[in-house]
Order: C-alpha cells, then sequence, then structure tokens
C-alpha cells in the first residue's frame, strides 16, 4: 500500500513538473557614462545612465494539452540609483525611484487559437517596433535614460495600464504568417449621479503583422484610438514667464503607423545588412468645440550592418535618422520640425553580453511660436550626446 501511494506521488509530480514551464527571472542592466549638451544649458553635462534597465520574472502553467495560463511580472531598476528612464517608468524625472511598474499581466493562451492578457501593457503601435523579432528598429532606444527614444520624436510609445488584450495565434500562408493584436483600455472613470463632468475616453489599440523568415520580410500595420500620448513639439522651448522648460503634453491621440525590416542578406544577398523603416501620422481628439487639432507625421529610417562578411561576428554598426512635424500647434498654420540622427557601434563578446559606443544630435525648429520669440529665445537649438556602456542580459 506504501509503494502504491508513493508511486501515485511521484506520478503526480512528474505529471506536474512536466505540465510547468517557469517561473523565469529575466532582464537585463545597461549602464553607460555620457557626456552631454543643449543649447538651452550653459555647459556639458556627464553622467551615469541606466538606460532602461530591468528585471521580470514570467512563466506559464499547463491547464490542458491545449490551454495554458501565462504570466509576466516587470520592474525597472536605476543601476546608478539616480534615474529611471523618464519616457516610459512611472516616479522617474530624477529621483531616486526604484523598482518602478514595467510591464505585467496575467491571462490564458490556447494553442492554434492565440492568448488573453489582463494587465499593463504596451500598446500596439508601440510594440510594432518589434516587429521584426531578432531586432527593434528604434537603435537608439533607451540610451541616454530615453533621451534620445523615440518617445522624444514623435507621439505613439506608450505603455497602458487597465488594459484586456487579445492577442491571435499565428495564421500561415502561402507567403508567410500574419497576426493580430487587440486591446482595450477602459477609463475607469465615473461621475457621481446628479453631477456634471466627464467620465473619459476608452481607449483602444489594434495590429496586424506579416512575416516571412525566409525572405526576411517583416511589415505591420497598427492604429490607437483615443490614448493618452506625449506631443514633444508642445515642450521644445522656454516658458514666456520663466526660464524653465515646458512639462511634455500628453494628449489623447488617435495614431496611424506603418513598420517594415527587411533581411537583405536574404532578400538581395547583402549579408549582415539590415533595413527598417517607420511611417506615422497623429492627431489629437477630444479637443474643446472649435480648438485647432495638431497633426504629427513622422518618419524614421535605420540601418544595422553586421561584419560577419570580414569574420567580425561580434562587430555590427547601426545608423539610424528620425524625424517629426507637427502643424497648427499655436497657431493655425504654425510648424515644429524635430529631426534626430545617431550612430552606434555594438561589439558582442556574446548573445549576452555587448560593449557599445554611440553619437547622437537632436535639432528642434520652432520658426512660428509667438512665446518663442517674443521673449528672444532662440527658435532653433540642438541637443547632442555621445558615451559608452556596457549591457548584460540574463
Amino acid at each position: 500500500m506504501k509503494k502504491l501511494i508513493l508511486a501515485t506521488l511521484v506520478s503526480a509530480a512528474s505529471i506536474s513538473a512536466a505540465y510547468a514551464d517557469g517561473p523565469t527571472v529575466y532582464g537585463k542592466i545597461n549602464a553607460s557614462v555620457d557626456d552631454v549638451k543643449s543649447d538651452l544649458n550653459s555647459n556639458r553635462e556627464v553622467s551615469v545612465d541606466s538606460n532602461a534597465s530591468r528585471f521580470g520574472i514570467k512563466g506559464s502553467e499547463k491547464l490542458t494539452d491545449n490551454l495554458s495560463a501565462i504570466y509576466q511580472i516587470e520592474w525597472g531598476v536605476a543601476v546608478d540609483h539616480n534615474t529611471l528612464n523618464a519616457n516610459t517608468d512611472a516616479n522617474s524625472n530624477g529621483s531616486t525611484a526604484d523598482l518602478t511598474a514595467r510591464t505585467r499581466f496575467i491571462g490564458l493562451q490556447y494553442d492554434g487559437v492565440g492568448a488573453i492578457k489582463i494587465g499593463r501593457l504596451d500598446s500596439n503601435v508601440k510594440n510594432l517596433q518589434y516587429v521584426n523579432p531578432s531586432q527593434g528598429i528604434d537603435i537608439l532606444d533607451d540610451y541616454v535614460n530615453g533621451t534620445f527614444d523615440t518617445t522624444q520624436t514623435f507621439a505613439g510609445e506608450n505603455r497602458l495600464d487597465n488594459v484586456v488584450a487579445f492577442e491571435t495565434a499565428k495564421l500561415n500562408t502561402s507567403i508567410g504568417t500574419l497576426q493580430g493584436n487587440f486591446l482595450i483600455s477602459p477609463s475607469e472613470k465615473t461621475v457621481q449621479e446628479g453631477k456634471t463632468g466627464s467620465t473619459g475616453s476608452t481607449a483602444t489599440s489594434s495590429s496586424i503583422i506579416f512575416t516571412n523568415r525566409d525572405l526576411g520580410l517583416y511589415t505591420g500595420i497598427a492604429y490607437d484610438s483615443n490614448i493618452a500620448s506625449y506631443w514633444n513639439a508642445t515642450s521644445t522651448f522656454y516658458k514666456a514667464t520663466n526660464a524653465a522648460v515646458i512639462t511634455p503634453t500628453k494628449a489623447t491621440t488617435n495614431i496611424f503607423r506603418w513598420v517594415g525590416s527587411a533581411d537583405l542578406g536574404k532578400l538581395v544577398g547583402a549579408s549582415g545588412l539590415t533595413f527598417n523603416a517607420l511611417a506615422q501620422q497623429s492627431k489629437q481628439t477630444n479637443l474643446a468645440s472649435g480648438a485647432i487639432a495638431p497633426k504629427e507625421t513622422a518618419y524614421l529610417l535605420s540601418a544595422d550592418y553586421n561584419f560577419k562578411a570580414l569574420g567580425l561576428d561580434a562587430l555590427t554598426a547601426k545608423l539610424q535618422w528620425q524625424n517629426a512635424t507637427t502643424s497648427d500647434l499655436v497657431t493655425n498654420g504654425s510648424d515644429v520640425k524635430i529631426d534626430q540622427w545617431g550612430v552606434d557601434v555594438d561589439y558582442a563578446f556574446s548573445a549576452k553580453t555587448k560593449v557599445y559606443g554611440f553619437v547622437a544630435e537632436r535639432t528642434i525648429k520652432n520658426p512660428n511660436n509667438p512665446v518663442v520669440a517674443a521673449n528672444g529665445y532662440d527658435q532653433n537649438y540642438k541637443y547632442s550626446a555621445f558615451g559608452v556602456g556596457l549591457e548584460q542580459k540574463f
């Protein structure tokens, strides 16, 4: 009898282990030493930056042959115990805040159908920059604590609270695979009975992604509706009353984004070369009656070249240019233009460890802003930086 009970317990433990995957601890530490110069400041600044370093726990639990519970929870970490990414992490803004909330969810996944997730997730517009699963198209992502992230150039890089999301399984076709994604973020705001006020807007985000790994082609489109997003062109110059930079304006926005990525080694035989592109149109919503709705048009081009053809598999050079133009910002017809370029060189000791060096510059032009003109401030200014860093994934 004892042998039977023991055998049953061992069998149950084996089944349980076979149906569980995780939890797994993962993350990365990315620390750099950066030299920064802004035309709005009188001196250069040297800083140690954490560049969205993070760690998390993720895993799954088999419930049936086809159904699994899935989960993930992730925190941002300030390696230098100073600043976190002020653009994508909570409670940063130069404080010593640590363990900030990043992606986190719990959900269910059914093989061949898709997954439902509930929690805090990136919008599908933001996730589209990873249309090529081997790399993102933004090579300056998170550099100098996010100072050169695309968040600083155009709208759309949002991580949303109160999310219910559905991700379809990949559908195989004769020319590649398709995947669809949809999420909804309710406003979670009510008005007391008999009182006046606004209940807020429910936000949605959708995307369709196409992949052909054999040809090295990746592309997708995404649309955000009523999602609060930063508009950088409203925050690039001094206020009229004092020498302080205006806090970035966050406005409810509709955004359409297209992203494409091509591995030119597979496509045309240009070994080691990948080319990426992004085009985007944004428009503010929920404005007061008669108000002018600001519009933003943005583009990004980037390329990676790995020197494996020369026997230097560990060495990769990267180049990027991006631009955003905002119209009807201050008065009907005024324009703000933001241009940014950057060069990065990586040396990978392994798949998880690399050193890198970069140089980047952003130029902001605001020739028609009456606040700037009236106060004699420079209508064009530059923000530049160079630095070296070390990244370790685990």
